[in-house]
């Protein structure tokens, strides 16, 4: 004779049904098996809303989506300040000033005579460094190449001294980068180029110098970019 198989124990302190786990006990197994594909599948649909929900909530202040992509219906809300003082930042709080550069030229300077009229000072020390940038007077190196000629006195033939072929392009290197930086890289029209090498180099230059050195810039970076491309 069979006897029925003893139901299974429940741990009821983490039972957070809305019944009880004797009724529970007693509910046929179909229906069990049929309740709990039915809370299977509730929390499947949860995780989906959240998800779908942080996706409609999602700006560009919480993402890497465009400011365009967001609706101009919403504007974006700005966190309260931590404290109702002023702006700026707060006494202690370690400033960022502009960084030193190697100096050139170094001056000290004194304080002037106390209107004591001792005119004495004890303890002089440095307390603060003042940094001043200025752009040095554009003088441009100027190499002048003169070409000889003249004839052999063996043969009789006429010979001419040539440009050094490192030199025939008649501008430097630094100054054919430059020219190239300015038009290439940062989109500067070629008009605009001729100007500031009138008024800042104070050389005078023709737009077709000007579009031979852009030529010649192209072609020296052409290996750079195939070596990056390979």
């Amino acid at each position: 004779m069979l006897t029925p198989a003893a139901p299974a124990k429940i741990d009821t302190s983490l039972w957070a049904s809305p019944f009880s786990p004797t009724e529970w006990a007693l509910t046929p197994p179909a229906v069990q098996a049929h309740v709990q594909r039915l809370q299977q599948r509730v929390h499947q649909l949860e995780q989906q809303v959240e998800t779908l929900q942080g996706r409609v909530e999602r700006t560009s202040q919480t993402s890497s989506k465009p400011p365009s992509s967001d609706s101009p219906f919403h504007k974006p809300t700005r966190k309260p300040r931590a404290s109702g003082g002023p702006r700026g930042a707060r006494p202690g709080h370690p400033g960022h000033g502009p960084t030193l550069l190697r100096p050139t030229e170094v001056r000290l300077i004194e304080p002037a005579p106390c209107a004591c009229g001792y005119g004495g000072l004890i303890s002089l020390a440095p307390y603060y460094t003042h940094q001043v940038i200025e752009l040095p007077p554009m003088e441009m190196d100027i190499t002048h190449f003169v070409l000889h000629q003249g004839i052999c006195a063996g043969c009789g033939k006429h010979l001419k001294a040539q440009v050094p072929s490192e030199h025939q392009a008649g501008y430097g290197p630094r100054l054919t980068a430059l020219i190239g930086e300015l038009a290439g890289m940062h989109r500067t029209p070629w008009r605009l180029v001729q100007d500031f090498c009138h008024s800042v180099l104070h050389i005078p230059i023709s737009l077709g110098a000007v579009q031979k050195m852009i030529t010649r810039v192209s072609q020296a970076i052409v290996p750079h970019y195939e070596a990056i491309a390979t």
